[in-house]
């Protein structure tokens, strides 16, 4: 590639890091996932647990279901650099950042030529849910992370001495993936075509090799899976038991019945149409790697992963679609319709993000945690305890209080009960929530007292003038009613 362009796209990805580090505190408004991984996290550091304490009252048993790798890394991120918003959400930014690196990689190994491994990166880069995900509290990027490193290093695996290692490494490395996220397994599919092709379809030459490959593969995945489960659940029957009974289970495995038709749908049938072109154009044998890799992952999600199909977790399957439309459209086809079409889709990702990016600017005093957390905070008493909604976790942690979510936690009734029962000092209510009327009849009225009434921060005269005249409303911000425990 000329250098003039290298220049210009490693200034590209500075500002792109740049960007995203900038706004990590103020998009997205602190969230249900997030508020659930950060509550595991601490649960861990303190009793090497896995509660949810924030929502201990809809779930009172530990959450296994994720393994505990994500939760180690976030414990040890946490305790070097402290708690915070910003130090949360960083673990999967960075891991974000390095698996754009080992798309690139992943671009290279399949015959990549520089300018469609750069379009696939810049397709990822700006796809409306991965950069979402960069910023989500979320432990997908490194459960990629280990994925991507375990394909990387299996199209090293050759008879030899280095087969052995590199095997075992590879089944450590997937191991590592399930116990981040058991979702994950969708991509498993295609290290499942990979054996298939390799022990049926290709010539027998090295079958001894390439079954001592996969058995060495399957004997480290078990293993390191086999220590969390005899520590988790005891035995093999203790995890089916749990997994049995288990509603997260029910509600996040197969395509689901809400099912949404949003962009993501359309890259799907693009994904899709991408594989019948390469069978079309008999190009499938001379690309086998790309369709192996993309093709039964693409499928697996869609199958296994509940709202999938409608874009739910769809950052995870980004690097698959996007390595399959570029490679057939602009890596391996000459015509020019499809490349102007990938092109054009990734315009449009452009603007999203452009658009995003002006409203990350023009929300960020309704959105910084810095400053709305010196008001909140000055109404707290350290130390004590506060039931609120997801966005004032971060305040009530960093103010040594614990925090009960008023969100996703059950019932009204055995809410009001639990909060009366445990006298919790503080109630802080979003002011966009719609359910202070009922709190107010439930438990406000008899055992609180309103003891402030916080507003939004604002920017300039100047600068507010011109973001009232862009064409949405802010729909979430930090402006919230404070509560006090009076008895009663």
């Amino acid at each position: 590639m000329n250098k003039k362009y290298t220049i210009v796209i490693a200034a590209a990805a500075i500002l792109y890091a740049i960007y995203h580090i900038a706004t990590l505190i103020y998009s997205p408004f602190p969230w249900f996932d997030e508020i659930t991984f950060a509550s595991m996290t601490e649960s861990y550091m303190k009793h090497h647990t896995f509660y949810e304490d924030a929502r201990i009252i809809v779930i009172p048993e530990q959450k296994l279901q994720y393994g505990p790798v994500y939760f180690l890394l976030q414990a040890l991120v946490l305790k070097t650099f402290g708690f915070g918003i910003f130090h949360f959400r960083m673990t999967n930014l960075l891991f974000g950042f390095i698996n754009l690196y080992l798309i690139y990689k992943i671009c290279m190994k399949l015959g990549f030529t520089a300018w469609a491994a750069m379009v696939t990166l810049i397709l990822v880069a700006i796809e409306p849910n991965f950069n979402q995900f960069l910023h989500s509290g979320r432990m997908d990027f490194v459960c990629l992370f280990f994925f991507m490193n375990a394909y990387l290093l299996y199209t090293e695996i050759k008879p030899g001495k280095m087969l052995v290692p590199l095997s075992l490494l590879v089944g450590l490395l997937l191991g590592c993936a399930f116990l981040t996220t058991p979702r994950i397994i969708f991509a498993f599919a295609s290290f499942a075509f990979f054996f298939i092709y390799e022990t049926h379809v290709a010539d027998g030459s090295g079958r001894k090799a390439t079954l001592l490959k996969y058995a060495l593969i399957g004997v480290a995945f078990g293993a390191i899976y086999y220590l969390w489960v005899y520590k988790a659940y005891g035995s093999i029957g203790g995890l089916i038991t749990s997994n049995k009974n288990s509603t997260t289970m029910k509600e996040h495995v197969g395509i689901g019945s809400n099912i949404r038709i949003g962009y993501n749908f359309f890259v799907f049938l693009y994904a899709f149409l991408a594989f019948f072109l390469i069978v079309k154009n008999k190009l499938l044998a001379k690309n086998i790697a790309l369709a192996a890799l993309c093709l039964p992952a693409i499928t697996a999600f869609i199958l296994l992963v509940t709202g999938g199909i409608s874009g739910r977790y769809f950052a995870l399957v980004t690097p698959f679609t996007s390595l399959l439309i570029v490679g057939v459209t602009v890596n391996l086809l000459t015509g020019k319709l499809l490349k102007w079409l990938t092109y054009t889709i990734c315009i449009l990702f452009g603007c999203i993000f452009a658009f995003k990016g002006v409203y990350i600017l023009s929300t960020m005093p309704q959105h910084d945690p810095v400053a709305n957390e010196k008001t909140i905070s000055q109404y707290l008493t350290k130390n004590t305890s506060v039931c609120g909604d997801f966005a004032y976790y971060y305040i009530a942690r960093n103010n040594g209080c614990t925090f009960l979510s008023l969100e996703e936690n059950g019932g009204l009734d055995e809410k009001a009960q639990y909060i009366i029962d445990k006298k919790i000092k503080y109630i802080i209510i979003g002011k966009g929530n719609t359910w202070r009327p009922l709190y107010q009849e439930a438990f406000l009225n008899t055992h609180y007292k309103l003891v402030a009434d916080v507003n939004d921060q604002n920017y300039s005269n100047t600068f507010s003038r011109l973001i009232k005249k862009l064409p949405y409303m802010i729909s979430d911000s930090y402006a919230c009613y404070i509560y006090e425990y009076v008895g009663g």
